[in-house]
């Protein structure tokens, strides 16, 4: 998947006796947000329902769906936004892909993953990730990429019980847009980006970048290094460059060198091809590289083909 890649499939509400015009959007107000947005103010406008309606059919107070409806104020939880979207009666927006929308767009000003997923549940979306009930093909792939999930988060959170409540948070979400996923080119695309930004999120930073040092310690070169001390202090700067990396050319490393995975298995579990695996880890040394000696280094850095 790619999760911020929004679908398409929004039809344009039916216009009917237009109700009072609705302000307009926030200046400042970003495409993700106005992807779900903009389809929902046009429903409203094309079935002719005005503010007051609204009141009456949802119950809440008018001036916060105008705030809503504008933009206005902090990012509205999926209960409200759910909840205007059903007092439409039928409103030809595909309740689905509104509610990839609004999670797209939670994402995209830096909601995080806990506070989605809490938003989804609030708003009567399913929570039985640890249940029998979850769908056979969701506990396979959550059987299936959990331990891999784990090795990566714990690369940069460290504890444990720190380590299972985001991969334990990624898959509570991830089941919730089961469906979505399942619609998509690639389960695993669609949720790597969820646990990198779960992970990262909660991550330690250094200089504004997920930071890694901690573990230079853990490294197996430490227990054969003649010099241990000047062992941590060479993997705590390549560690250091490493959490500088594009996001995708990062993760590619992590999963190699940290978690010991094998080339096949990260493809799998990134979505991607194997050949796209080489190449980014090719320009991921080449990067760090030029990073680590930047007075011997005299190819160009060049940009990982998966970034994003």
């Amino acid at each position: 998947m790619n999760l911020h890649s929004a679908p398409q499939d929004l039809p344009q509400g039916r216009r009917g006796k237009p109700g009072r015009p609705l302000g307009p959007i926030a200046e400042g107000t970003g495409p993700a947000h106005r992807a779900w947005l903009e389809p929902l103010r046009d429903a409203i406008h094309g079935r002719g329902v005005t503010l007051d309606e609204l009141q009456a059919r949802t119950g809440r107070d008018k001036g916060h769906i105008s705030e809503l409806l504008r933009a206005v104020g902090r990012y509205p939880r999926w209960v409200f936004v759910r909840t205007v979207l059903l007092a439409l009666d039928r409103p030809g927006l595909p309740y689905d892909s509104m509610r990839l929308r609004w999670v797209i767009a939670a994402q995209d000003i830096g909601k995080r993953t806990s506070w989605i997923k809490d938003c989804l549940h609030e708003g009567g979306a399913r929570h039985r990730t640890a249940s029998a009930s979850a769908p056979l093909d969701f506990r396979a792939f959550q059987q299936m990429h959990r331990p891999h999930y784990t090795s990566y988060a714990s690369a940069f959170l460290r504890r444990d019980g720190l380590v299972e409540k985001a991969v334990d948070d990624v898959f509570t979400l991830l089941l919730m847009l089961w469906h979505d996923a399942l619609a998509s080119e690639n389960p695993e695309r669609f949720a790597w980006p969820m646990l990198r930004r779960t992970v990262l999120e909660r991550a330690p930073k250094d200089n504004g970048r997920p930071s890694l040092v901690e573990s230079a310690f853990d490294t197996v070169a430490l227990d054969f290094a003649p010099d241990p001390v000047g062992q941590v202090e060479e993997s705590m700067a390549l560690f250091r460059a490493v959490g500088g990396l594009a996001p995708m050319q990062r993760d590619v490393i992590v999963l190699l060198h940290l978690c010991g995975l094998g080339e096949t298995r990260v493809a799998d579990e990134l979505g991607v091809s194997l050949a796209s695996v080489r190449s980014t880890a090719r320009h991921a040394k080449r990067n760090l590289h030029a990073v680590l000696y930047p007075d011997t280094t005299t190819e160009e850095e060049v940009p990982g083909d998966l970034d994003d």
